[in-house]
């Protein structure tokens, strides 16, 4: 071991006396070596421990995917009949738990609170197999005919509600009309269904209570049973039920099985893997730009290295001094890039979009963590001690030997390839660049995008009502009638409406039939249940005829307006005014059907987007809300300032009317478009954004450290240049075409290295073509002009040589 003391001693001398070079150096490792850190945290708490609960790497959840949709995912709730089949027929689940959720209104002295309710089967704990915290989880018991009501609380809801005070279990509340007792309290880490409070049920077919309701199917596989195998037979289960279910299954399906990580995150595990292919090549920019250096460093060192040899150090030795220093050098970036890991972390799990990821997952730096970023720091110090520490090995000690003091002769020796590796850090960080540019402008285009209505200075809040009451049309339209006369009535308040659905997110679903016209394939809407008020207060552009009036809403009279898409799809040339459609959802519904649902088209609108902004507009009707009780309602209500000031006015004037109706997703129209629509794409953007600028600037320091060294490698050269009457312009100029011919070999390395990285990230694109000119050229152009950055000041430089001075230059 002494002899290795000895080389950390003094590769420790040396990184010290140099600290220019070593501050630069591991900076440059820090910040390649942290960003790897930040996203291998992501993804070892995201996909590859994320639960705390027992074998949960076994539980699967079960969907219904439409072949002739090119959706992601498909359905993945069944109906109580349907999920019992699949429990008791299937041969691959050791265990199988059902969930649904459940709005549970709890009233709390002053007005109604809303929270999220986990409708679940009583084995769901066990299944986990976790404890309560405090007080007991469900036991068969509690799901049994005339046992008395009882649910579960969050730890989340204990401690902002409760402030942690344990004696609130054993109580009773009074949950939707109900008096339910607290006989548990869940450890802080259990999110299942991102739930406040859970609630066992029995899954009986004969309960009318649950006759309209669906229960999302997750299990665990049986050991030795895999996903391919699980899919196989529930496929055989779902071709004999199917036919029961006509509504449900498509005419072409299968049964997916996805692993529970995989269910929540989804499309969002492209992004992971993508962000961690940008942090690979930006670790192989650090290790270029320092393996550089190094080039740079061991070529002025050759003389020592030469000495060392002729005094009886082999070769060996040699190597392993300049790997020690290396390693070195790579144990104090990853310390360095623990620290920007560390900080890096706090913003990025901020930037992650809402659900997007398991909410049980801890975003940290742990012990796999930990162990990923020294075997990165040991990778990194093999990647770029390893050529330069050989190069020396092999150097020929007489030649170093004759050259006097620094010498001019080892100014080339090692060129071609730092400038090799100068090529492949352009190549790589034009790669990131144009990763980072196809993201900014797809978000760019998708913030653009044509709304159909105007969402700014919108209140949206959603109204759960108490169970049983307001099931019928006429109390839900004595409830609105007035709520929206007192809104409009209120200071600052320009429209209001009451409203079925959150535009631009859809709506109810239904096929429709329109007399006069065949058709053999289904003929799908979107139906909003709306009152006068909707298209003032979004701004719809009506093209013909008129909207609904007061009169027509109050007293339910079956008219709609339609959209654009509507009239082209189902109509063609043929004028829909007057005509009649018919929509068939309306008349199968359980609760509040609606006979006969004909509507007479009176007006068009330009379409506006209900499928979230990505997706085509689907045909839409508007038809008045007061038509049928059935389906859940909110307000959206324009004004004339920041809209989040009249929260507190529209909680008033509702519980003014009612006090057991709850007020939830109370924000506005706008940050819900943030939340939903913008945060997935810019967090791609921001993070690929960060990397790539990181890149450049790596590139540009590796860009300017070649050109800086090679000129001071040629002073001679360039003195005796001056002397024989070159001009500060033909220095300039020889200097500024040796940098740009780096640049322009790694800029057409990273085009084509571009064009199959675009692929990668196609998916994530919007409106945007992975081979986008206006991005590629951007991308050259921001390249060019940092890497012409980095070469200007070594020319500049190199023209204020004094010639006299430059040839008596060792």
């Amino acid at each position: 071991m002494h002899p290795l003391l000895q080389e950390c001693r003094y590769g420790l001398r040396g990184l010290r006396n140099q600290p220019g070079f070593t501050v630069l150096a591991l900076v440059a490792l820090g910040l390649g070596i942290g960003s790897v850190t930040i996203i291998f945290s992501v993804i070892q708490n995201v996909l590859l421990d994320p639960f705390p609960y027992k074998d949960a790497d076994r539980v699967v959840a079960v969907e219904i995917h439409d072949l002739d949709s090119s959706r992601f995912g498909g359905r993945d709730s069944f109906q109580v009949p349907e999920f019992l089949e699949y429990q008791k027929q299937n041969h691959v689940f050791e265990d199988v738990i059902g969930g649904s959720y459940e709005d549970v209104l709890y009233f709390n002295g002053q007005g109604t609170e809303q929270f999220n309710g986990g409708l679940t089967t009583a084995n769901l704990f066990q299944f986990l197999g976790i404890s309560a915290q405090v007080g007991r989880i469900f036991t068969p018991d509690d799901v049994k005919p005339g046992a008395p009501p009882v649910f579960v609380m969050s730890y989340k809801m204990w401690m902002k509600e409760f402030n942690r005070d344990p004696g609130i279990v054993g109580r009773s509340f009074i949950l939707n009309g109900v008096p339910t007792i607290l006989v548990g309290i869940m450890p802080e880490r259990v999110h299942k269904m991102a739930a406040d409070l859970w609630l066992p049920v029995a899954l009986n077919p004969a309960d009318l209570d649950l006759k309209q309701r669906s229960f999302m199917l997750q299990a665990r596989l049986k050991r030795g049973a895999s996903i391919k195998t699980a899919e196989a037979d529930l496929n055989v289960i779902a071709q004999h039920i199917a036919p029961l279910y006509p509504k449900d299954y498509p005419k072409r399906f299968t049964v997916q099985v996805e692993s529970w990580v995989n269910s929540v995150v989804g499309q969002f595990r492209k992004v992971l893997f993508t962000l961690m292919a940008a942090v690979g090549l930006l670790m192989l920019i650090a290790c270029a730009n320092v393996a550089n250096m190094l080039l740079a460093r061991a070529t002025v060192r050759e003389k020592e290295m030469a000495v060392r040899s002729a005094m009886g150090a082999s070769r060996g030795r040699l190597v392993r001094q300049l790997l020690v220093e290396s390693l070195l050098l790579a144990l104090g970036g990853a310390a360095l890039g623990c620290l920007f890991a560390w900080g890096g972390l706090k913003v990025l799990v901020e930037q992650i979009p809402d659900g997007s990821i398991p909410r049980e997952a801890i975003i940290q730096i742990n012990i796999p963590v930990l162990l990923f970023c020294i075997g990165a720091a040991v990778l990194t110090a093999l990647l770029f001690g390893l050529v330069p520490a050989i190069q020396t090995a092999r150097t020929d000690i007489v030649e170093p030997l004759k050259d006097s003091g620094r010498g001019i002769s080892g100014g080339f020796r090692h060129g071609k390839l730092r400038n090799a590796l100068v090529v492949t850090e352009v190549a790589l960080s034009l790669v990131l660049l144009v990763g980072a540019g196809l993201l900014m402008h797809s978000f760019v285009k998708l913030q653009r995008v044509d709304l159909g209505f105007n969402p700014e200075n919108i209140l949206v809040s959603r109204l759960p009502f108490p169970r049983g009451q307001y099931k019928a049309a006429i109390q839900k339209q004595q409830f609105f009638s007035q709520l929206l006369q007192r809104l409009a009535a209120a200071p600052g308040v320009i429209a209001a409406t009451e409203t079925s659905a959150l535009p631009p997110y859809g709506g109810i679903q239904s096929d429709i039939n329109i007399p006069g016209k065949v058709h053999n394939e289904k003929w799908n809407i979107v139906c909003q249940l709306v009152s006068e008020g909707y298209f003032p207060t979004l701004q719809l552009r009506l093209l013909r005829g008129r909207t609904l009036s007061e009169a027509e809403v109050s007293g339910a009279r079956r008219v709609a307006v339609v959209n654009e898409t509507l009239v082209k799809k189902f109509f063609g040339t043929d004028d829909p005014m007057g005509r009649q459609i018919r929509i068939n959802q309306l008349a199968t519904m359980p609760d509040s059907p609606v006979e006969n649902p004909v509507f007479e088209v009176i007006g068009v609108t330009a379409d506006a987007k209900n499928q979230g902004l990505q997706d085509p507009t689907m045909p839409e009707m508007f038809i008045p809300y007061t038509i049928t009780g059935a389906f859940e309602r909110g307000i959206l209500v324009r004004t004339a300032r920041d809209p989040l000031a009249l929260q507190n006015t529209v909680r008033r004037e509702v519980w003014a009317l009612d006090r057991n109706v709850a007020i939830t997703l109370n924000d506005s129209l706008e940050n819900y478009l943030k939340a939903y629509s913008y945060s997935g794409p810019r967090f791609s953007l921001i993070l690929l954004s960060v990397f790539a600028g990181v890149g450049l600037v790596l590139v540009a320091l590796g860009v300017y450290s070649v050109v800086a060294y090679t000129v001071s490698r040629q002073t001679h050269e360039i003195g005796i240049r001056m002397a024989l009457g070159a001009g500060h312009g033909d220095v300039l100029g020889m200097v500024l075409r040796m940098g740009l011919r780096l640049l322009a070999f790694g800029v057409a390395v990273g085009l084509l290295a571009s064009f199959g990285v675009a692929r990668v990230i196609a998916s994530q694109l919007w409106g945007v073509s992975p081979y986008d000119p206006l991005t590629l050229c951007s991308v050259v152009l921001v390249v060019g002009l940092a890497g012409l950055a980095a070469c200007y000041f070594p020319a500049r430089r190199a023209t204020r040589v004094d010639p006299i001075t430059s040839l008596h230059y060792e």
